[in-house]
């Protein structure tokens, strides 16, 4: 009569892993929510912040030349990872997102050569000053094509000869 049924101690045996279990997710959840806050409170105190949250604003590049573009040339403010080396089909267009940070100037430069000769190409610096609305497209370089242009749109086009 003081044996213990067979299923009573399984089930004894099983409580106590499910609460080792329990204790141990509870000890990593407590952890974890005490590193964040250590983190969130060195944020605070002027060390650098915990979560980079980056701002970027778009630009477009439209192909209405009889050329194939490629790119040549990717440097400076890009959204991370930046943009790859790529061809430019006749009426394609590309963006790119350029970084913007309060009172700074931000550069992104691109350069497009045609594919079918050296001689044609158009460098461009695409720029920000501050606010997401504060952006510029500036032509450094054309050689053989034309271009025209708004606040945040590029169309390159055939070169006009009359």
């Amino acid at each position: 009569m003081n044996k213990l049924p067979e299923n009573a101690s399984v089930s004894g045996r099983g409580w106590s892993i499910g609460v080792l279990l329990v204790l141990f997710i509870l000890v990593v959840i407590v952890t974890s929510i005490f590193n964040d806050s250590s983190q969130l409170e060195n944020s605070q105190n002027g060390n650098s912040s915990p979560i980079n949250i980056a701002v970027f604003t778009d630009f477009y590049i439209y192909n209405q030349s009889d050329y194939t573009l490629e790119t040549t040339l990717l440097l400076g403010d890009f959204e991370p990872p930046g943009p790859r080396v790529h061809v430019l089909n006749p009426g394609q267009r590309d963006s790119y997102q350029v970084v913007y940070k309060n009172n700074e100037y931000r550069n992104a430069y691109v350069r497009y050569t045609a594919s079918s000769s050296n001689n044609v190409y158009v460098d461009i610096t695409l720029r920000t000053s501050g606010r997401a609305t504060d952006r510029t497209i500036i032509i450094t370089a054309i050689e053989g094509m034309s271009y025209s242009q708004n606040v945040q749109n590029l169309y390159i086009k055939n070169r006009y000869t009359p």
